[in-house]
């Protein structure tokens, strides 16, 4: 192998990886954030959340703080979580107020981002509150869930995801209930868990348990422009199997992901959330259809308490091995396609602001 970094080929066939470089300098992920994740749909919350007018919950994204709110018209709108008198935090958590009040010098606003009061405003010239409204952040609810985009410009989910949950849109996914959100940390970049959880090559290996229970003769793959789908049935079943009787697993770019995983019904939507360049938090939020919690959804959250350890274990292994200098750059098999079109998804955005091999270079090594 010659030393020098080449492109990710489009080509699956003769494709390396990304340089590990992307993987352990810190000042990627300041890159990331701005030319990532300040551009790409975010999952915030569940509509369960906002179920009433004034109902509002606080989120991140990208280290920006936002509210969603339930309006007291009744529609949910985010906005950037910054008063606009001198950008102090306006609310904590989550809750419900008939108005946001903050907490530095107590301007208010309604729970559509208009400014109500500016109390020490009085006898200012020219100043007109509908100029300082909360700033709006674009929202939308696909299938009962909520998501944010900072790109005032960018496409709509419809757009970007279409035909997302082909195989469970005919379930009416707004009766799931949200049952638990649990937070891990794991000591590896944001990229390696979804590196990892975009080819199953690895499940026989290090998902014993889970994998016993699958037919994996039946394993398949569907990729789309910014997202990809990956599934099988439980042993005995068909592919065409219904919810809960196998796993069905729709990652969405750049960092979220939505598992139906076997037993009973049920979701766990995943999102890998940088904390810095060599640690992510994890946030997963489970979803049954049940109200009160039963044996088997029990048995299942164990399940995925193992199989969620297992990955970040591997996760950490890896990142430890990315930081060595007995590594730089590897190769793709033929079975590792959604991770190669992850890997092609983040060249393009990255490489017209980080120093990555340019098309005009020699792509084999």
């Amino acid at each position: 192998m010659k030393n020098e970094e080449v492109r990710v080929s489009e080509n699956l066939s003769e494709a390396h990886t990304l340089p590990s470089w992307l993987y352990t300098k810190p000042e990627v992920l300041e890159v990331e954030k701005k030319e990532i994740f300040c551009k790409t749909w975010q999952y915030v919350g569940h509509v369960s959340q906002l179920s009433k007018p004034g109902d509002f919950i606080t989120s991140e994204v990208a280290d920006r703080p936002i509210i969603i709110s339930r309006g007291q018209d009744g529609e949910i709108r985010a906005f950037y979580n910054v008063c606009t008198h001198r950008a102090a935090k306006l609310v904590e958590g989550e809750g419900n107020k008939s108005v946001f009040t903050c907490p530095y010098h107590a301007w208010t606003f309604r729970t559509d981002g208009s400014l109500l009061r500016a109390p020490n405003m009085g006898g200012c010239d020219h100043f007109d509150h509908q100029d300082f409204c909360l700033k709006t952040i674009q929202l939308e609810i696909v299938q009962s869930f909520i998501f944010v985009n900072l790109d005032p410009d960018a496409p709509s989910m419809a757009i970007q995801f279409p035909d997302l949950f082909l195989h469970v849109e005919k379930y009416d996914l707004s009766k799931l209930k949200r049952i638990r959100v649990k937070e891990t940390i794991c000591r590896s970049n944001w990229k390696v868990g979804i590196d990892n959880y975009l080819e199953c090559d690895h499940c026989s290996i290090v998902h014993k348990t889970l994998v016993s229970k699958l037919d994996m003769k039946q394993y398949e793959m569907a990729m789309y422009d910014y997202y990809s789908y990956q599934g099988t049935p439980l042993k005995g079943k068909t592919s065409d199997f219904g919810l809960g009787q196998g796993g069905r697993y729709y990652w969405l770019y750049p960092n979220t992901w939505f598992s139906f995983d076997p037993g009973p019904e049920n979701l766990s939507i995943h999102q890998s959330i940088p904390i810095d360049h060599n640690t992510t938090k994890y946030v997963y939020t489970t979803f049954f259809m049940t109200d009160v919690m039963t044996k088997e959804e029990e048995e299942l959250l164990a399940m995925d308490d193992l199989v969620r350890k297992e990955d970040l274990d591997i996760c950490e292994v890896v990142q430890k091995g990315l930081e060595t200098t007995a590594y730089s750059q590897g190769r793709f098999s033929l079975t590792e396609n959604l991770v190669h079109h992850f890997q092609l998804l983040l060249q393009k955005d990255l490489e017209h602001v980080l120093p990555l091999p340019k098309k005009n270079q020699s792509t084999p090594i």
